[in-house]
């Protein structure tokens, strides 16, 4: 399962290099432009896919997905955009999606990040949490709060900085980025 699955970016590549007849994704998003998107691809394949609109931090479920039924999520860029007072549901939804021994692959914006300090004051919603021109919404994260985030409820396998310097040369522009990546693991003898 995706979430956060925007445009298939993740998705398609996935079907077109696993043929294992027993692989199914499930592809959701916040928008429904996006899952419009996935569904409009002509690699979209519903034998072999499943698209949806899905807020990760609702109360249900999403409709035709079993709990204990996902074998992995990947979650890359995607919690940022929830405010913290959303991330105690939004976690508990990956754990109950997830089957025991489920893995969470999760990627995201770390504190400090080139994102972050370009943020002009007016865009400062919270601590470390800012809204964009756009009206979405982005946190910025530190290792510690990912384990505390997600530790309640997984055994955080991998949790890591990601420094990259990214140099434009015809600008002449260096740009530091910071993102975390961790690694979590539903336990297998949870409930």
């Amino acid at each position: 399962m995706e979430v956060g699955c925007g445009a298939g970016n993740a998705v398609f590549p996935l079907l077109a290099d696993i043929r294992d007849p027993r692989l199914f994704v499930y592809a959701c998003d916040y928008s429904k432009t996006a899952i419009n998107v996935v569904k409009a691809n002509e690699a979209y394949d519903e034998t072999r896919c499943k698209a949806f609109v899905w807020d990760l931090s609702s109360a249900d479920l999403p409709e035709g997905v079993e709990p204990a039924s996902v074998d992995i999520m990947l979650m890359i860029f995607v919690f940022s955009a929830l405010h913290p007072d959303q991330w105690a549901q939004a976690v508990e939804n990956a754990y109950r999606v997830l089957k025991p021994g489920g893995i969470l692959l999760f990627r995201d914006y770390g504190r400090n990040d080139l994102t972050q300090l370009r943020f002009k004051k007016s865009r400062l919603l919270d601590s470390n949490f800012y809204v964009r021109g756009d009206g979405t919404r982005v946190y910025f994260f530190t290792n510690d709060e990912l384990a505390e985030v997600f530790g309640g409820r997984f055994t955080v396998e991998q949790n890591a900085i990601d420094r990259r310097l990214l140099v434009n040369r015809k600008l002449e522009l260096k740009m530091y980025r910071v993102w975390l990546q961790a690694k979590f693991r539903k336990p297998i003898n949870a409930d």
